[in-house]
């Protein structure tokens, strides 16, 4: 069994220099899946700062594919809001992997092809500015793990699968059918993934996150539970999550609001 003192999670604050904002470039397109479109911007990221499994930055999109983004702007407060009853020009994205030899940063975006974001995702080209990350998440080690989220979360997800240490990890997902099954394909064998498809319903309305953290037999030893996905579909996963582990141990995020645009991550 593992033991600590240390807190279970803990964040590393980066430097103002290492998020100042960089301007990229649109330079190859993937489509890992029918919903997930993989988008390589390519710019000044020899010292981005990417380490965590959460990592994530603003990404600031320009009006339509093609034209020129906003850059940021700040003040003694920090980044300059627009004015008021004006849209954010960006949106928060997870970083999902990095080459700082190559200079490029990989962003996985969701079709959901609406909205700033959403629109550009279907014609991504040109120029972004991107700001961050922040800071970076540190978890200390565990006897088991188990992560889950939406579509939003798999970014996220894979970094964990890919940074955690040989134990126990289950992870439950809720994807749109089995399409979406590829984007976690060729995983480790100590990684499990229970997949759960909407087959139809919206995201975000479903309880397939809970009914699959209701059917998890947690193994022994000391355990850590993440989670992102739709706000509202992960109230009741906290309340089951904080029946099987300590507060402490337990680090959900509202990665978007259903019916409200322009908020969370992914």
């Amino acid at each position: 069994m593992v033991v600590r003192d240390a807190p279970v999670v803990s964040h590393v604050e980066h430097s103002e220099h290492a998020r100042r904002p960089r301007r990229v470039q649109v330079v190859e397109t993937l489509d890992v899946t029918p919903r997930i479109r993989r988008v390589r911007l390519a710019g000044d990221l020899h010292d981005l700062p990417v380490a965590g499994p959460t990592d994530h930055a603003k990404l600031f999109f320009p009006p339509a594919p093609g034209e020129e983004p906003p850059e940021p702007h700040f003040s003694a407060r920090g980044l300059v809001a627009p004015p008021a009853g004006a849209p954010r020009p960006y949106r928060e994205y997870t970083l999902r992997r990095l080459d700082p030899a190559a200079g490029t940063v990989d962003v996985d975006l969701v079709r959901h092809g609406g909205g700033l974001a959403g629109t550009w995702a279907e014609d991504p080209r040109g120029a972004l500015w991107l700001y961050g990350p922040r800071s970076s998440a540190v978890v200390a080690p565990r006897d088991w793990y188990l992560l889950g989220g939406d579509e939003t979360a798999l970014p996220a997800l894979a970094r964990w699968i890919d940074q955690l240490p040989t134990v126990p990890v289950h992870v439950v997902v809720e994807v749109a059918d089995a399409a979406e099954e590829a984007y976690l394909g060729d995983l480790p064998e100590h990684v499990t993934v229970d997949r759960r498809h909407r087959d139809g319903a919206a995201p975000g309305t479903t309880t397939l996150l809970d009914d699959a953290v209701a059917a998890f037999v947690a193994p022994a030893g000391e355990g850590f539970a993440w989670m992102g996905a739709e706000a509202g579909a992960l109230r009741p996963v906290r309340r089951r999550l904080r029946a099987l582990l300590p507060t402490a141990a337990v680090d959900l995020d509202g990665y978007w609001r259903r019916g409200v645009a322009g908020t969370g991550l992914g």
